[in-house]
């Protein structure tokens, strides 16, 4: 690691970190039922909030306006407005603020000249992705302002899944700069990589499954046995909570395989066998989460730490790739 990339890769780790967060808060806006409750977008002066009651009466006149209001939150006050305006609005200067985040400091490692033209390379990709990912949030929340008072799952999972590529991106590329040198296993890495494909389809179905609101109503263990009719892969709630549980015990399975077969190999490194066992530690609490999730409705402690446990699980699988 050359030392002029150390204020670097702190900066990358903060922007992983950032982006992290911006996915729980994204969650908990979702649950809350707070994503719709901004009918406007304002890039730049949607970063100021309602300061006086006529500005608080200017948004909510906006949100009457929604299919959400006519249809699902009639009742709905300027008090209740308010309690959920706010995550919506956290999420949402919570994203310019990351961008601010990576511009500035950009700008400055730049004219130090920290960046070879590689690493440079990678920097504008980093930005790129940042943009898209706000223009792709809107997208998806205009989805919900039409006719439909919900947004599309479709949309959710693409949203949820450029911010996960994103912060990963990030990730690789902090270690990348952090261990230049990479160990071999190729049996793990191989195996590691078979592994996160399948991690990331379960993403995608998890806000699939999010998106329909599939998770909610009655949940037994008994479940697991009963094989529904399926109608859809995509579009169909109950078919796509079947095929999300029996991926993620597959996943636990192969999680468990990789780790039985490889942790006790003594050309295992300390870096890798700490990795693995993270992993597998990981996995094991992400399938409690979700049966536990499923068992009481889905919560909203519980939904967003089945979010974030997802998030760091393929986060470890990452690691692990760019380390063996």
């Amino acid at each position: 690691m050359l030392t002029k990339h150390n204020a670097v890769i702190k900066w990358l780790y903060l922007g992983y970190f950032l982006i992290f967060t911006m996915v729980i808060i994204g969650g908990i806006t979702r649950l809350t039922g707070s994503g719709l409750s901004m009918a406007d977008w304002k890039p730049i002066m949607g970063a100021i909030p309602p300061i006086n009651e006529g500005d608080w009466n200017a948004k909510f006149e906006l949100y009457e306006a929604t299919p959400e209001f006519r249809i699902v939150n009639k009742d709905f006050s300027l008090e209740d407005f308010k309690s959920i305006f706010w995550w919506e609005f956290i999420h949402r200067d919570l994203g310019r603020l990351i961008g601010l985040i990576f511009i500035i400091p950009f700008i400055i490692f730049w004219v130090q000249g920290r960046f070879d033209k590689k690493t440079l390379k990678k920097m504008f990709v980093i930005l790129i992705l940042g943009a898209f990912q706000g223009v792709l949030g809107w997208y998806m929340v205009s989805s919900g302002l039409d006719k439909n008072p919900h947004v599309s799952h479709f949309r959710l999972a693409a949203h949820l899944s450029t911010a996960l590529i994103a912060m990963l991106y990030i990730f690789w590329v902090a270690l990348t700069l952090k261990h230049p040198q990479r160990t071999t296993n190729n049996s793990l890495r191989k195996k590691t990589i078979y592994l996160t494909v399948l991690i990331a389809i379960q993403i995608v179905f998890g806000a699939f499954t999010a998106g329909l609101k599939a998770g909610y109503g009655n949940f037994s263990f008994l479940d697991v046995f009963k094989i529904p009719v399926v109608q859809s892969i995509i579009n169909d709630g109950t078919s796509i909570l079947f095929i999300h549980r029996y991926l993620g015990l597959s996943i636990f399975v192969v999680t468990a395989y990789l780790f039985f077969t490889h942790y006790s190999k003594p050309t295992l490194l300390a870096h890798q066998k700490n990795g693995l066992l993270i992993l597998f530690l990981l996995v094991i609490t992400q399938v409690s989460l979700g049966i536990f999730t499923l068992l009481f409705s889905v919560p909203i402690s519980l939904g967003v730490l089945h979010q974030a446990t997802a998030v760091l699980t393929i986060t470890s699988c990452f690691y692990l790739i760019r380390r063996s």
